[in-house]
Formats: C-alpha cells, sequence, structure tokens
C-alpha cells in the first residue's frame, strides 16, 4: 500500500507564516478587520490558482479565526467547512478535527449545544487516537465547559479532570499548556462553587492566579482574575481569602476585564461583565448591576452568544 501524501497534504511553512502574521497584525491592531479580510482572501486566492488546496483551507481557518473572535459565528462556521471539506479530500485527519473542534465551539457559543456535542465528540475521539495532547485537551475541556453550563456537573467534573491531565504533559512553559490550565481552573472554580465547595474553588483560583502571574499573558490574566473575582464573590461571610490575596472581588473583575480586552476578547468580556454584575447585584448595588448586565446583553446578542444573552435576561428580571 502507498503511504505517500500529496504534495499539498499540510500547509506550506511559509504560507503559514504569512497567514499568521496577518492575524498578529490585526490583533495587535496594526491593521483593521477589513484590511486583515482583504490580505487572507488574496492568500486564499493565491493558493487557489496555485492549486494547493492544504494552504487554501488552511486560508479559509485564518479566515473562520477571525470571524469568530468578531462574534460572527455563522460566517465562521462557513470558512471552517469549507476548510474541513479540502482536508477531507487530502484524509487530512488531525486537520479535519480541529475543524469539528472549531465548529462545535461556534455552536456552543450559539447555544446549540447537542450539535456541538457532537462535534467536540467526534473530533475527541479522532484527536486522541492521533496522540494529539494539545488539541484533545481542548476538545474535551470544552465538551466539559459545555457541560458545566448546562448544569451536568457530574459529566462536567469527568471531562475537566481529563482536560487536566492531558493539558499537564504539554511542555511546561508553552502557551498553549499555560492557557489551557487556566481555562481549566477558572471551569474547575465554577464547577465547585456550584456545589457548594467554597475552599476548593478558591484554591482552583489561586492556582490559576500562579500561572498568570507568572507568563503575564492576557488570557491566562483574564481567566485567573475572573476565577479568583468569582471566588471571592460567592464565599459566604466576610471577604477575605486569608493567603495573602487581596479580598476585594472589584479589584479582580476590573483586572479581567482589561486582560481580556488587550486580546479584544468580546465574549469574555461579556461574560465577566456578566459574573461582575451578578457580585454587584448579590451585594445590593443594583443600579451599577443592571448597567453592567445591559452592556454584556448588547454584546451577547451582537456575537450571537444565544444561551450567554437567555441567561443575562434571566438575570436581569431579578436585579431589576
Amino acid at each position: 500500500m502507498n503511504h505517500q501524501h500529496p504534495a499539498d497534504f499540510e500547509p506550506q511553512p511559509d504560507f503559514e507564516a504569512q497567514g499568521l502574521g496577518i492575524l498578529d497584525a490585526w490583533e495587535n491592531r496594526d491593521i483593521s478587520y477589513e484590511t486583515a479580510r482583504e490580505q487572507l482572501t488574496a492568500l486564499r486566492k493565491q493558493a487557489q490558482q496555485a492549486r494547493h488546496r492544504a494552504n487554501q483551507a488552511r486560508a479559509e481557518q485564518f479566515l473562520a479565526f477571525m470571524e469568530h473572535y468578531r462574534g460572527n459565528m455563522n460566517n465562521s462556521i462557513l470558512h471552517d467547512e469549507r476548510a474541513r471539506a479540502l482536508f477531507s479530500q487530502l484524509g487530512n485527519l488531525r486537520r479535519i478535527a480541529i475543524c469539528d473542534l472549531n465548529v462545535g465551539e461556534a455552536y456552543r457559543y450559539k447555544g446549540d449545544f447537542n450539535r456541538a456535542r457532537t462535534l467536540f465528540d467526534r473530533a475527541y475521539e479522532t484527536l486522541i487516537t492521533l496522540n494529539d495532547l494539545h488539541t484533545s485537551a481542548l476538545a474535551i475541556g470544552n465538551r466539559g465547559q459545555m457541560l458545566l453550563s448546562m448544569g451536568n456537573l457530574e459529566a462536567a467534573r469527568a471531562d475537566l479532570l481529563a482536560c487536566g491531565q492531558l493539558a499537564r504533559q504539554l511542555e511546561y512553559d508553552s502557551p498553549e499548556r499555560t492557557a489551557l490550565l487556566c481555562e481549566l481552573y477558572h471551569a474547575m472554580t465554577q464547577l465547585f462553587l456550584a456545589q457548594g465547595q467554597f475552599a476548593e474553588a478558591a484554591s482552583e483560583a489561586q492556582k490559576a492566579l500562579k500561572i498568570a502571574e507568572q507568563v503575564g499573558r492576557p488570557l491566562e490574566r483574564g481567566y485567573a482574575n475572573r476565577a479568583m473575582a468569582e471566588a471571592l464573590s460567592a464565599t459566604p461571610g466576610p471577604g477575605s481569602s486569608g493567603n495573602g490575596y487581596i479580598s476585594d472581588s472589584d479589584m479582580y473583575y476590573q483586572s479581567a476585564t482589561e486582560a481580556f480586552q488587550e486580546i479584544q476578547a468580546e465574549g469574555e468580556i461579556a461574560r465577566t461583565m456578566f459574573a461582575h454584575a451578578k457580585s454587584l447585584a448579590r451585594r445590593g448595588r443594583q443600579m451599577t448591576a443592571a448597567r453592567k448586565l445591559q452592556h454584556a446583553m448588547m454584546i451577547f446578542m451582537r456575537l450571537g452568544m444565544v444561551d450567554d444573552a437567555a441567561k443575562a435576561a434571566e438575570t436581569q428580571l431579578d436585579v431589576l
């Protein structure tokens, strides 16, 4: 049997570098969304003309990533599905699974949990077989977070623990490992809070903060500060964390928001506002809470984050 891959099985390194360069320039706000989109579309056309399917598929993935970040979920799904079709022609299983994972994530944002779960399952099964630690950790971690938002705590816990086991096998200080772990510890904080285990929740938040302080990257800082804010907000009694951490949850919410703003992660900015609003409402600061809720809801609606928007609307009825 001939196991040789076609010449265009994987994107070419220089093509990959070009695409990532455009995304970096956009994320650092050196170029506008419109310019980045134009450049990526030109890159895709170049790949099409050269008949290099993996490059063409990769350009679709770059476009999907940008649309997802902007909250255009339907456009994001469209680009990822085009990428998946091209990678399927090449039989590139790992890339197909990554497309499934990304589309699943878009459906999770949209609140279509059944479709998201099917895609996460499919991606995870492939990636674990291919021994791709990072992406299989992402797949099972995303499924765990989805189960958590559905209130299915036991199943969520099993998935989150599995995610942790995979993530800890990654290279010690790699951004993949630290970002995954901070997001994971944030989810574990929420899980323990939902089960009324306040000390355990605080301990998970502290693990995230420790990593965030070491690496100093915005994504890690965002998740870690929000985890700590939520742990402090929910703890009954006077707000002291007792472990040398400041007991002011508002300060942590503020730090989380600023960190997510650095990378324009709008969905996470809105989720942070929503959590902060609930915390303010519990402390009797109804007016400020209502304002924050209104702002978060507008972002959720614009991003098509249906599940989050519905939860925020429900909370609004309690606050007003």
